[in-house]
C-alpha cells in the first residue's frame, strides 16, 4: 500500500536566518494578496477570473516591479498562487467562503514542492537559496521526500516533511477483541475488564489552570497595545503546550490498541453535530447554552475526532479490522440480557438493568454493546475475520474473508420511475447495518 505520512521537526535557526525566513513568508503573502485583488478586479470588469496559469504568467512583471520579490524560491510564490486556487475550488466545492487577504502573522507558511534534500544521519535539511538547516531530529523520517512546508509556530519554526512510501500490509498477529466508548468523564473505556480506563494526563488539567489566568491577563489589557500582543504571545504557547500533550497522549493509546488487538470497534459519532452550539437566535434563542458549552468543551477536549483519525491509519497500516457501529441504544442497552430501556441508566456512571439486576461501570457497559454490535455487524460473533479496511477511510488493508452464503442472484428491481414499489429498508436490517454498508467499497 502507497501512503503519504508528514514528520514534524523544529528547526534550530539563528536570527539571522529567522529573519530571511519571514522576509520569504512576507513575499508569499504580498503575491496572495495581489494576485487575490487582481482577480477581484478582473471579476468587477465583467471579465473571467484568472486561473493559475495566468497568475504565473504575471510574476516575472512583478519581481521587474519589486525585485525584493526575488529573494525566495520561485516555486514558493507559486505554491501561493496555487493555495489560491484551490481556496476558489473550495467555495464552490465545500462549504468554505471567499478567499480572504493574508495578514501578518495568520498562516505564515512557506511550502517547497522541489530542491529539497532530508539527510536523516545528520539530522538536516537543505533548503533552496538556504543551505543546511539543522532540525530537532526526534525521529528519522521513513520515504522518499515529496515537499517540505516551513511554519511559524507560536514563535518557533517548525519543518512539516511529507515523505511517500510502499507499506507492507499483514494480518494481525494479535486475537484480541476490544470495544472502546468515547465519553465524557472517562475519555476512552475499553470493553475488556482487564484494561483500565483511559484518562487524560493530570498534567494538561494544570495547563489548563494556567491558560484559564493567562486568559484573564490578556482580557486587562488595552487592545492594540504591546503588553497585550506579549499576553497573547504566552497564551499561545500555553495552548501549544496542551494540544502537544493531547497528541502525543492520543498518539501512545491509539498505538497500543492497534498493537494488541485485531478488532477494534467505536462508535460512528457525529462530533460536529454533538458540538454545535445551542445559542439559537435572537428570534428563538436556546436554553441550557451555559451547561451545553461546558459539555461541548469537555468533548472537544477529549478529543474524539483525533483519537478516531489515528486508529483509522494505523489501524490501515497495520491490518486491523476498524469498524464504526451506529451510536444508538449502546449506553441504554444490558450487555448482559440486551433488555434496552432508559430506565437502565438512572445515573451517570452506573448502569443496572432493570430486568436482569447486572449492574456495572455505564462506560464499559456501552463499550460491550458497541464491540458485541461489531461482531454482529462482521457476520460471526465467534469467528474473528481477519484484515478488511477501516471504518471511513478507502485504504485497503488485507483481505477480507466473506462469511459463507450461498449466491443467490436477484433480478434488478424496477425503479419507481419504471412503476415499481420501492419500499425504505427497515432499522436495523442488513441493508442499513452491514459491513459493507459502514465501509467504503
Amino acid at each position: 500500500m502507497l501512503v503519504r505520512q508528514g514528520f514534524q521537526y523544529a528547526l534550530r535557526l539563528k536570527p539571522q536566518r529567522e529573519a530571511v525566513l519571514r522576509r520569504w513568508v512576507g513575499c508569499r503573502r504580498f503575491v496572495f494578496n495581489e494576485a487575490l485583488a487582481h482577480q477581484r478586479a478582473e471579476v468587477t470588469l465583467g471579465r473571467k477570473r484568472p486561473g493559475y496559469a495566468a497568475l504565473c504568467a504575471r510574476l516575472p512583471e512583478l519581481k521587474r516591479l519589486h525585485p525584493w520579490l526575488c529573494e525566495p524560491p520561485a516555486q514558493a510564490l507559486q505554491q501561493a498562487l496555487k493555495d489560491l486556487c484551490k481556496a476558489w475550488d473550495a467555495k464552490y466545492t465545500s462549504h468554505f467562503g471567499a478567499p480572504r487577504f493574508k495578514k501578518k502573522g495568520e498562516c505564515d507558511t512557506l511550502r517547497l514542492p522541489q530542491d529539497c534534500q532530508y539527510d536523516a544521519a545528520a539530522g538536516l535539511v537543505h533548503l533552496p537559496k538556504l543551505g543546511a538547516v539543522r532540525l530537532r531530529h526526534s525521529r528519522t523520517a521513513q520515504g522518499v521526500l515529496k515537499n517540505l512546508t516551513l511554519r511559524q509556530e507560536r514563535g518557533c519554526w517548525v519543518a512539516s516533511l511529507q515523505t511517500e512510501r510502499e507499506v507492507e500490509v499483514l494480518a494481525s498477529v494479535a486475537s484480541a477483541v476490544v470495544g472502546l466508548d468515547f465519553g465524557v468523564a472517562t475519555t476512552i473505556m475499553p470493553s475488556n475488564e482487564t484494561l483500565a480506563p483511559i484518562e487524560l494526563p493530570a498534567r494538561i488539567g494544570r495547563y489548563e489552570r494556567r491558560m484559564k489566568r493567562l486568559q484573564q491577563a490578556v482580557s486587562r489589557k488595552k487592545r492594540g497595545s504591546a503588553n497585550r500582543k506579549k499576553a497573547v504571545a504566552r497564551l499561545n504557547v500555553c495552548h501549544g503546550r496542551i494540544a502537544a500533550m493531547r497528541r502525543d497522549f492520543l498518539h501512545q493509546c491509539t498505538t497500543d490498541l492497534v498493537r494488541s488487538h485485531s478488532l477494534i470497534a467505536i462508535e460512528d459519532l457525529a462530533v460536529k453535530s454533538m458540538t454545535a452550539s445551542a445559542a439559537g437566535t435572537a428570534k428563538s434563542p436556546g436554553r441550557n447554552v451555559k451547561a451545553k458549552a461546558g459539555l461541548n468543551r469537555t468533548i472537544l477536549r477529549n478529543g474524539w475526532s483525533m483519537a478516531r483519525s489515528m486508529l483509522e491509519y494505523k489501524a490501515a497500516w497495520s491490518g486491523v479490522m476498524l469498524v464504526a457501529v451506529p451510536p444508538a441504544y449502546t449506553s441504554q442497552a444490558c450487555s448482559a440480557c440486551g433488555h434496552t430501556a432508559a430506565e437502565n441508566r438512572k445515573a451517570q456512571a452506573v448502569f443496572e438493568c432493570v430486568t436482569c439486576g447486572h449492574s456495572e461501570n455505564a462506560d464499559r457497559n456501552a463499550a460491550k454493546n458497541i464491540l458485541a454490535k461489531a461482531q454482529l455487524m462482521l457476520g460471526s460473533a465467534d469467528e474473528l475475520l481477519s484484515g478488511g479496511r477501516p471504518a471511513s477511510t478507502p485504504g485497503h488493508c488485507g483481505e477480507l474473508t466473506p462469511v459463507e452464503a450461498p449466491l443467490v442472484r436477484r433480478k434488478r428491481p424496477r425503479s419507481a420511475a419504471q412503476g415499481g414499489l420501492v419500499e425504505p429498508p427497515l432499522a436495523g436490517t442488513n441493508s442499513g447495518l452491514s459491513l459493507l454498508g459502514n465501509l467504503h467499497p
